[in-house]
């Protein structure tokens, strides 16, 4: 089917993903601001999550082209990963993880939906991005030798590509603000590979010119009625001078893939660090995010990524990142499955 810009794009997910109300939970953190989360945890197969979204774009890119190989690469535990296994098995394409670090005895959490979906896992050791890039491009290479015809894939898919569909599901986002007569003005998300950030920078630069028009995703009477959220990205991963310029890459070349006429506004992207020690480590302020939103919501969030960016929401606040009383909307991207890895849950059990 058709998406966005007219590009080839997969039906992967049920759409909208769910836009609730969580009042409950913004008095939970004990932050003043009127809360509202959109679930694309919930979005697409294989426990979903916002890799989904930008698969739905990549993976359709790939049949167009005749590839029957995935190759992508991230962290044993990555979503990424995850996601790309299941999306390739739903789509009969062979499927090659490289996952930075050892191989694991007893897998769980991700590691176990890989293997279920029937991935391919490389372990190596790497200690740079660029390590871990040619690691990845080794495994293609090796495939294509032997006549295999491969789509790689980067950490995250966050290429322009893979960010087409974060500005269409920022155009999505709108359509339900107008639905319920919400005026939001930050819209929160944790930030890793900058994939998100990018796509979604984009689509508000597409609502804020003609192109949203362009692209029939939103009504041009909604546009007027409904302000654009400005988008927070909690960056998880990354040092915020390592990871802006590539948010900033990402979010021009996908409105060069859909012709938009618009540009991220010169004060975009907002960045603020919610790595704590390192990434992927376990911080008591996600823990006690990750707790709350179950105890009040029954939401599950992970400690790498959706667990760090609620859980800086009270200091977003507080140091007048997000305005106190303001109308906020929480992306919630996924990863529950990182409960279920002993490397995680061992290290939040630890902290409650």
């Amino acid at each position: 089917m058709s998406g966005l810009g007219g590009l080839p794009r997969l039906e992967l997910g049920s759409r909208p993903s769910p836009l609730e109300h969580r009042s409950a939970l913004a008095f939970g953190l004990d932050v003043d601001v009127d809360l509202w989360v959109k679930r694309d945890d919930l979005y697409g197969p294989g426990v979903g999550g916002n890799k989904i979204r930008k698969l739905e774009y990549v993976v359709a890119d790939a049949l167009q082209r005749g590839c029957d190989t995935l190759v992508t690469t991230g962290a044993v535990q990555s979503n990424h990963a995850r996601l790309t296994a299941v999306a390739g098995a739903v789509c009969g394409l062979d499927v090659h993880l490289v996952l930075d670090g050892d191989p694991v005895e007893k897998s769980g959490g991700n590691l176990v939906l890989d293997r279920l979906a029937g991935a391919e896992l490389h372990f190596v050791r790497t200690q740079t991005w660029d390590e871990l890039n040619a690691a990845t491009q080794a495994v293609a290479d090796e495939l294509a030798a032997a006549g295999r015809r491969c789509c790689v894939i980067p950490v995250g898919a966050s290429m322009p590509l893979g960010a087409v569909g974060y500005a269409d599901a920022y155009l999505e986002l709108l359509g339900q603000l107008d639905e319920v007569g919400v005026q939001a003005e930050y819209l929160v998300h944790a930030c890793g590979s900058g994939g998100t950030q990018g796509g979604l920078l984009a689509g508000r630069a597409l609502a804020a010119g003609d192109g949203a028009r362009a692209a029939q995703t939103v009504p041009s009477d909604a546009q007027s009625r409904v302000a654009l959220p400005r988008v927070v990205g909690v960056d998880v991963a990354r040092s915020k001078g390592e990871l802006a310029p590539v948010v900033a890459e990402i979010a021009a070349g996908c409105l060069g893939l859909v012709g938009g006429d618009g540009a991220p506004a010169a004060d975009d992207p907002v960045l603020v660090d919610g790595t704590g020690p390192a990434y992927g480590v376990v911080t008591p302020e996600g823990v006690d995010a990750i707790t709350v939103a179950l105890r009040t919501c029954g939401i599950l969030l992970d400690p790498v990524y959706s667990g760090k960016a609620l859980g800086a929401l009270p200091e977003l606040v507080e140091g007048g990142v997000i305005r106190r009383g303001a109308t906020v909307v929480f992306l919630h991207t996924g990863g529950s499955p990182a409960l279920f890895a002993s490397s995680y849950s061992d290290a939040i059990v630890a902290l409650l």
